[in-house]
Protein backbone atom coordinates (compact mmCIF):
# COMPACT_ATOMS: atom_id res chain seq x y z
CA UNK A 1 0.00 0.00 0.00
CA UNK A 2 2.83 2.30 0.84
CA UNK A 3 4.48 2.04 -2.56
CA UNK A 4 0.81 2.15 -4.47
CA UNK A 5 0.82 5.35 -2.51
CA UNK A 6 4.08 6.48 -3.42
CA UNK A 7 3.71 5.73 -7.10
CA UNK A 8 0.21 7.63 -7.05
CA UNK A 9 2.09 10.52 -5.57
CA UNK A 10 5.13 10.08 -8.00
CA UNK A 11 2.59 9.88 -10.80
CA UNK A 12 0.67 13.18 -9.62
CA UNK A 13 4.02 15.13 -8.72
CA UNK A 14 4.59 14.44 -12.80
CA UNK A 15 1.48 15.53 -14.23
CA UNK A 16 1.64 18.38 -11.83
CA UNK A 17 4.81 19.41 -13.15
CA UNK A 18 4.40 18.75 -16.70
CA UNK A 19 1.05 21.29 -16.12
CA UNK A 20 3.11 23.73 -14.78
CA UNK A 21 5.68 23.41 -17.24
CA UNK A 22 2.56 23.69 -19.95
CA UNK A 23 1.96 26.90 -18.29
CA UNK A 24 5.60 27.86 -18.24
CA UNK A 25 5.71 27.36 -21.68
CA UNK A 26 2.74 28.98 -23.00
CA UNK A 27 3.09 31.70 -20.60
CA UNK A 28 6.53 31.88 -22.59
CA UNK A 29 5.34 31.81 -25.90
CA UNK A 30 2.69 34.59 -25.26
CA UNK A 31 5.42 36.90 -24.17
CA UNK A 32 7.30 36.27 -26.85
CA UNK A 33 4.71 36.75 -29.03
CA UNK A 34 4.12 40.42 -26.93
CA UNK A 35 7.81 40.94 -27.60
CA UNK A 36 7.74 40.50 -31.46
CA UNK A 37 4.44 42.44 -31.77
CA UNK A 38 6.17 45.33 -29.68
CA UNK A 39 9.03 45.14 -31.67
CA UNK A 40 7.20 45.28 -34.95
CA UNK A 41 5.21 48.21 -33.60
CA UNK A 42 7.90 50.39 -32.04
CA UNK A 43 9.99 49.43 -35.66
CA UNK A 44 6.96 51.17 -37.77
CA UNK A 45 6.62 54.20 -35.72
CA UNK A 46 7.46 57.35 -36.73
CA UNK A 47 8.62 58.87 -33.48
CA UNK A 48 11.63 57.71 -31.99
CA UNK A 49 11.57 55.55 -29.42
CA UNK A 50 14.25 54.89 -26.86
CA UNK A 51 14.15 53.00 -23.44
CA UNK A 52 16.46 53.15 -20.32
CA UNK A 53 16.21 51.15 -17.16
CA UNK A 54 16.59 52.02 -13.66
CA UNK A 55 20.49 52.24 -13.79
CA UNK A 56 20.63 54.31 -16.78
CA UNK A 57 21.28 51.14 -19.23
CA UNK A 58 19.32 51.60 -22.56
CA UNK A 59 17.57 48.67 -23.02
CA UNK A 60 15.08 49.30 -26.11
CA UNK A 61 15.71 51.70 -29.20
CA UNK A 62 13.72 51.53 -32.36
CA UNK A 63 14.79 51.84 -36.28
CA UNK A 64 13.53 55.63 -36.22
CA UNK A 65 16.05 56.49 -32.86
CA UNK A 66 18.49 54.96 -34.79
CA UNK A 67 18.37 56.64 -38.22
CA UNK A 68 17.50 60.14 -36.57
CA UNK A 69 20.54 60.09 -34.14
CA UNK A 70 22.61 57.76 -36.71
CA UNK A 71 23.20 54.94 -34.18
CA UNK A 72 22.87 51.68 -34.50
CA UNK A 73 21.08 49.01 -31.81
CA UNK A 74 24.04 46.74 -31.62
CA UNK A 75 26.42 49.55 -30.50
CA UNK A 76 24.32 51.12 -27.74
CA UNK A 77 22.19 48.46 -26.35
CA UNK A 78 22.75 47.58 -22.41
CA UNK A 79 25.98 50.80 -22.17
CA UNK A 80 25.35 53.49 -19.80
CA UNK A 81 23.48 56.20 -21.73
CA UNK A 82 26.15 59.02 -20.61
CA UNK A 83 28.27 56.95 -22.79
CA UNK A 84 26.04 57.32 -25.89
CA UNK A 85 24.62 61.09 -25.74
CA UNK A 86 26.92 63.95 -26.98
CA UNK A 87 27.41 66.46 -24.90
CA UNK A 88 24.68 69.10 -25.72
CA UNK A 89 22.01 66.13 -25.49
CA UNK A 90 23.80 65.58 -22.10
CA UNK A 91 22.41 69.13 -21.06
CA UNK A 92 18.97 68.04 -22.25
CA UNK A 93 18.83 65.12 -20.70
CA UNK A 94 19.70 67.37 -17.55
CA UNK A 95 17.42 70.34 -17.97
CA UNK A 96 14.39 67.23 -17.97
CA UNK A 97 16.12 65.84 -14.51
CA UNK A 98 15.30 69.74 -13.20
CA UNK A 99 11.95 70.15 -14.56
CA UNK A 100 10.71 66.40 -12.69
CA UNK A 101 12.56 67.25 -9.75
CA UNK A 102 10.17 70.58 -9.52
CA UNK A 103 7.09 69.25 -11.08
CA UNK A 104 7.18 65.80 -9.86
CA UNK A 105 5.25 64.93 -13.20
CA UNK A 106 5.87 61.53 -14.02
CA UNK A 107 5.18 62.81 -17.96
CA UNK A 108 7.10 65.78 -19.14
CA UNK A 109 6.91 67.23 -22.67
CA UNK A 110 9.44 70.42 -24.33
CA UNK A 111 10.11 70.98 -28.28
CA UNK A 112 13.76 71.41 -28.00
CA UNK A 113 16.32 72.17 -30.97
CA UNK A 114 19.61 70.26 -30.87
CA UNK A 115 22.43 69.51 -33.39
CA UNK A 116 22.31 65.93 -34.02
CA UNK A 117 25.67 65.06 -36.17
CA UNK A 118 25.92 67.99 -38.61
CA UNK A 119 22.28 68.58 -38.83
CA UNK A 120 20.17 71.05 -36.17
CA UNK A 121 16.79 69.25 -35.52
CA UNK A 122 13.77 70.24 -34.02
CA UNK A 123 12.76 67.49 -31.80
CA UNK A 124 9.09 67.16 -29.75
CA UNK A 125 10.84 65.24 -26.64
CA UNK A 126 8.45 63.47 -24.31
CA UNK A 127 9.59 61.54 -21.17
CA UNK A 128 7.85 59.18 -19.02
CA UNK A 129 9.11 57.85 -16.09
CA UNK A 130 8.36 54.07 -15.45
CA UNK A 131 7.32 52.52 -12.10
CA UNK A 132 5.71 48.99 -11.46
CA UNK A 133 3.23 47.82 -9.45
CA UNK A 134 4.49 48.34 -6.11
CA UNK A 135 5.71 51.79 -6.92
CA UNK A 136 9.70 50.78 -7.57
CA UNK A 137 11.33 53.19 -10.28
CA UNK A 138 12.37 51.49 -13.22
CA UNK A 139 13.64 53.77 -15.92
CA UNK A 140 11.91 55.89 -18.40
CA UNK A 141 10.23 55.85 -21.94
CA UNK A 142 11.72 58.47 -24.19
CA UNK A 143 9.74 59.48 -27.50
CA UNK A 144 11.33 61.60 -30.16
CA UNK A 145 9.10 63.32 -33.08
CA UNK A 146 11.00 65.05 -35.48
CA UNK A 147 9.62 68.53 -36.48
CA UNK A 148 12.06 69.67 -38.33
CA UNK A 149 10.40 69.79 -41.73
CA UNK A 150 7.00 71.04 -40.00
CA UNK A 151 9.30 73.76 -38.73
CA UNK A 152 10.66 74.93 -41.57
CA UNK A 153 7.55 74.61 -43.48
CA UNK A 154 6.07 76.90 -41.02
CA UNK A 155 9.18 79.34 -41.48
CA UNK A 156 9.20 79.43 -45.26
CA UNK A 157 5.04 80.34 -45.24
CA UNK A 158 6.19 83.29 -42.81
CA UNK A 159 9.21 84.70 -44.65
CA UNK A 160 6.64 84.21 -48.12
CA UNK A 161 4.49 86.49 -46.15
CA UNK A 162 7.50 88.80 -45.28
CA UNK A 163 8.79 88.73 -48.89
CA UNK A 164 5.30 89.53 -50.15
CA UNK A 165 4.93 92.70 -47.82
CA UNK A 166 8.49 94.10 -48.40
CA UNK A 167 7.71 93.62 -52.50
CA UNK A 168 4.54 95.19 -52.12
CA UNK A 169 5.72 98.18 -50.27
CA UNK A 170 9.25 99.07 -52.24
CA UNK A 171 8.25 98.72 -55.41
CA UNK A 172 5.88 101.06 -55.67
CA UNK A 173 7.87 104.03 -55.14
CA UNK A 174 10.73 102.48 -57.04
CA UNK A 175 9.73 104.04 -60.84
CA UNK A 176 8.59 107.20 -59.94
CA UNK A 177 12.39 107.76 -57.79
CA UNK A 178 14.02 106.28 -60.96
CA UNK A 179 11.97 108.32 -63.33
CA UNK A 180 12.61 111.32 -61.48
CA UNK A 181 16.02 111.18 -61.21
CA UNK A 182 16.31 110.36 -65.45
CA UNK A 183 14.00 113.24 -66.00
CA UNK A 184 16.19 115.74 -63.85
CA UNK A 185 19.43 114.02 -64.97
CA UNK A 186 17.69 115.12 -69.25
CA UNK A 187 16.23 118.58 -67.74
CA UNK A 188 19.04 120.22 -65.51
CA UNK A 189 22.40 118.36 -66.22
CA UNK A 190 23.18 120.85 -69.10
CA UNK A 191 22.56 123.90 -66.76
CA UNK A 192 25.11 123.15 -64.37
CA UNK A 193 28.59 124.16 -65.34
CA UNK A 194 31.22 123.28 -61.93
CA UNK A 195 28.24 121.67 -60.41
CA UNK A 196 27.64 119.66 -63.16
CA UNK A 197 29.75 116.48 -62.35
CA UNK A 198 28.15 116.28 -59.24
CA UNK A 199 24.87 116.43 -60.34
CA UNK A 200 25.55 113.89 -62.98
CA UNK A 201 27.26 111.41 -60.82
CA UNK A 202 24.36 111.92 -57.75
CA UNK A 203 21.52 111.24 -60.38
CA UNK A 204 23.30 108.13 -61.93
CA UNK A 205 23.91 106.61 -58.35
CA UNK A 206 20.05 107.12 -57.73
CA UNK A 207 19.26 105.35 -61.15
CA UNK A 208 21.68 102.39 -60.69
CA UNK A 209 20.99 102.04 -56.36
CA UNK A 210 16.91 101.58 -57.77
CA UNK A 211 17.99 99.02 -60.50
CA UNK A 212 19.35 97.26 -57.69
CA UNK A 213 16.78 97.36 -55.19
CA UNK A 214 14.31 96.64 -58.25
CA UNK A 215 16.53 93.47 -58.53
CA UNK A 216 16.38 92.46 -54.68
CA UNK A 217 12.08 93.04 -54.92
CA UNK A 218 12.32 91.07 -58.08
CA UNK A 219 14.43 88.30 -55.76
CA UNK A 220 11.50 89.07 -52.63
CA UNK A 221 8.54 88.51 -55.06
CA UNK A 222 9.84 85.34 -56.96
CA UNK A 223 10.25 83.68 -53.74
CA UNK A 224 7.02 85.13 -52.21
CA UNK A 225 5.03 83.87 -54.96
CA UNK A 226 6.86 80.30 -55.79
CA UNK A 227 4.84 78.28 -58.24
CA UNK A 228 3.98 74.58 -57.37
CA UNK A 229 6.39 71.78 -59.53
CA UNK A 230 4.66 71.15 -62.62
CA UNK A 231 5.95 67.54 -63.36
CA UNK A 232 6.42 65.65 -66.27
CA UNK A 233 8.99 63.53 -67.68
CA UNK A 234 12.08 65.52 -68.52
CA UNK A 235 15.96 64.42 -69.36
CA UNK A 236 17.65 66.27 -66.73
CA UNK A 237 21.64 66.01 -68.32
CA UNK A 238 19.51 67.96 -71.42
CA UNK A 239 19.02 70.15 -68.78
CA UNK A 240 22.18 70.21 -67.04
CA UNK A 241 24.15 70.67 -70.00
CA UNK A 242 22.11 73.46 -71.73
CA UNK A 243 22.38 75.37 -68.58
CA UNK A 244 26.10 74.74 -68.51
CA UNK A 245 26.57 75.69 -71.60
CA UNK A 246 25.10 79.49 -70.73
CA UNK A 247 27.93 79.66 -67.77
CA UNK A 248 30.72 78.83 -70.15
CA UNK A 249 29.90 81.37 -72.52
CA UNK A 250 29.86 84.20 -70.22
CA UNK A 251 32.21 83.02 -68.00
CA UNK A 252 35.44 82.09 -70.21
CA UNK A 253 37.77 82.25 -67.59
CA UNK A 254 36.19 79.82 -65.41
CA UNK A 255 36.53 75.92 -66.23
CA UNK A 256 33.50 73.69 -66.43
CA UNK A 257 33.75 69.82 -66.11
CA UNK A 258 30.52 68.18 -66.84
CA UNK A 259 30.71 64.11 -66.16
CA UNK A 260 27.95 61.67 -66.26
CA UNK A 261 28.58 58.07 -64.91
CA UNK A 262 25.66 56.32 -66.37
CA UNK A 263 22.84 56.73 -68.34
CA UNK A 264 19.39 58.23 -66.75
CA UNK A 265 15.82 57.40 -67.02
CA UNK A 266 13.16 60.17 -67.70
CA UNK A 267 12.56 62.27 -64.44
CA UNK A 268 9.31 64.10 -63.74
CA UNK A 269 10.62 66.95 -63.29
CA UNK A 270 9.72 71.22 -64.10
CA UNK A 271 12.21 71.92 -66.66
CA UNK A 272 11.65 75.36 -66.16
CA UNK A 273 12.57 75.10 -61.69
CA UNK A 274 14.95 72.54 -62.55
CA UNK A 275 16.99 75.05 -64.69
CA UNK A 276 16.36 77.78 -62.15
CA UNK A 277 18.03 75.53 -59.84
CA UNK A 278 21.18 74.93 -61.87
CA UNK A 279 21.63 78.76 -62.41
CA UNK A 280 21.35 79.08 -58.74
CA UNK A 281 23.85 76.82 -57.85
CA UNK A 282 26.36 77.28 -60.99
CA UNK A 283 26.25 80.95 -60.24
CA UNK A 284 26.55 80.73 -56.28
CA UNK A 285 30.07 78.27 -57.85
CA UNK A 286 31.50 80.99 -60.21
CA UNK A 287 31.29 83.89 -57.07
CA UNK A 288 32.87 80.89 -54.79
CA UNK A 289 35.98 80.91 -57.32
CA UNK A 290 36.10 84.75 -57.67
CA UNK A 291 35.00 83.79 -61.58
CA UNK A 292 38.32 82.22 -62.22
CA UNK A 293 38.42 78.42 -61.03
CA UNK A 294 37.26 75.21 -61.40
CA UNK A 295 33.18 73.81 -61.24
CA UNK A 296 32.46 70.19 -61.80
CA UNK A 297 29.00 69.12 -62.36
CA UNK A 298 28.61 65.28 -62.01
CA UNK A 299 25.31 63.40 -62.35
CA UNK A 300 24.76 59.31 -61.85
CA UNK A 301 21.73 57.36 -61.42
CA UNK A 302 21.84 54.83 -58.59
CA UNK A 303 19.79 51.57 -60.01
CA UNK A 304 19.09 49.68 -56.73
CA UNK A 305 17.88 52.63 -54.70
CA UNK A 306 16.23 54.36 -58.11
CA UNK A 307 18.07 57.76 -57.00
CA UNK A 308 19.17 60.78 -59.47
CA UNK A 309 21.96 62.09 -58.10
CA UNK A 310 23.09 65.67 -59.09
CA UNK A 311 26.64 67.35 -57.53
CA UNK A 312 28.28 70.71 -58.01
CA UNK A 313 31.36 70.97 -56.73
CA UNK A 314 33.62 74.25 -56.89
CA UNK A 315 37.38 75.00 -55.92
CA UNK A 316 36.64 77.66 -54.02
CA UNK A 317 37.30 79.09 -50.10
CA UNK A 318 34.53 76.15 -49.15
CA UNK A 319 31.74 77.17 -46.25
CA UNK A 320 32.46 76.95 -42.29
CA UNK A 321 30.31 74.27 -40.45
CA UNK A 322 28.30 77.13 -38.47
CA UNK A 323 27.06 78.08 -41.93
CA UNK A 324 26.34 74.96 -43.85
CA UNK A 325 23.54 74.62 -40.95
CA UNK A 326 21.28 77.75 -42.18
CA UNK A 327 22.35 77.63 -45.79
CA UNK A 328 19.03 76.55 -46.95
CA UNK A 329 17.09 79.14 -45.12
CA UNK A 330 15.70 82.29 -46.17
CA UNK A 331 18.16 85.46 -46.42
CA UNK A 332 21.21 83.27 -46.19
CA UNK A 333 24.07 84.61 -48.24
CA UNK A 334 27.81 85.31 -48.15
CA UNK A 335 27.67 87.51 -50.64
CA UNK A 336 28.08 91.41 -50.17
CA UNK A 337 24.98 92.12 -52.40
CA UNK A 338 23.34 88.65 -51.83
CA UNK A 339 19.38 88.73 -51.35
CA UNK A 340 19.78 85.23 -49.01
CA UNK A 341 17.35 83.97 -51.84
CA UNK A 342 18.92 81.91 -53.90
CA UNK A 343 19.36 78.61 -52.39
CA UNK A 344 16.21 78.90 -50.20
CA UNK A 345 14.18 79.09 -53.96
CA UNK A 346 16.51 75.85 -54.88
CA UNK A 347 15.54 73.86 -51.49
CA UNK A 348 12.36 74.90 -52.18
CA UNK A 349 11.76 73.29 -55.74
CA UNK A 350 14.22 70.16 -54.58
CA UNK A 351 11.15 69.67 -51.88
CA UNK A 352 8.42 70.22 -54.61
CA UNK A 353 10.08 67.49 -56.84
CA UNK A 354 10.42 64.87 -53.65
CA UNK A 355 13.95 65.48 -53.60
CA UNK A 356 16.51 65.98 -51.17
CA UNK A 357 19.65 68.28 -50.95
CA UNK A 358 22.84 68.91 -48.61
CA UNK A 359 26.25 70.42 -48.65
CA UNK A 360 29.56 68.80 -48.17
CA UNK A 361 32.88 69.43 -48.20
CA UNK A 362 34.96 69.07 -52.13
CA UNK A 363 38.00 67.34 -52.08
CA UNK A 364 40.44 69.08 -51.38
CA UNK A 365 39.30 72.18 -51.41
CA UNK A 366 35.80 73.72 -51.69
CA UNK A 367 31.81 72.77 -51.83
CA UNK A 368 29.69 69.97 -53.30
CA UNK A 369 25.78 70.71 -53.53
CA UNK A 370 24.36 66.95 -53.55
CA UNK A 371 20.74 67.03 -54.41
CA UNK A 372 19.13 63.66 -55.11
CA UNK A 373 15.74 63.04 -56.86
CA UNK A 374 13.23 59.91 -57.31
CA UNK A 375 13.92 57.92 -60.34
CA UNK A 376 11.98 56.67 -63.50
CA UNK A 377 11.91 53.61 -65.72
CA UNK A 378 13.06 55.23 -69.34
CA UNK A 379 16.50 55.62 -69.71
CA UNK A 380 18.05 58.93 -71.18
CA UNK A 381 21.59 60.14 -71.87
CA UNK A 382 24.72 58.24 -72.30
CA UNK A 383 28.15 57.97 -69.56
CA UNK A 384 29.90 61.32 -71.13
CA UNK A 385 32.90 63.69 -69.92
CA UNK A 386 33.18 67.03 -71.18
CA UNK A 387 35.73 69.66 -69.97
CA UNK A 388 36.33 72.93 -71.14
Amino acid sequence: NSFNRMTLDLQASQAALKETNLELKLTSEENERRRRYMEIVLGNVAAGVVSVDGEGHLRTINKSAESMFGLKAEDVLHRHYSEVLQTNHMEIAGKFTEMHQITKQPTMQRQVRSLVGNRLMTLLVTVSILHDEEGQYMGIVVVFDDLTELEKAQRMAAWREVARRIAHEIKNPLTPIQLSAQRLRRKYLRRFAEDGKVFEDCTRTIINQVDELKLLVNEFSNFARMPAASLSPNDLPEIVKETISLFRESHPSTTFAFEQQNPLPMLDLDRDQMKRVMINLLDNAVAAVDGNGEISVHLSFDEILKIARLEVSDNGPGIPAEDKIGMFEPYFSTKEKGSGLGLAIVSNIIADHHGFIRVRDNQPRGTTIVIELPGGSRKSGKSVTELA
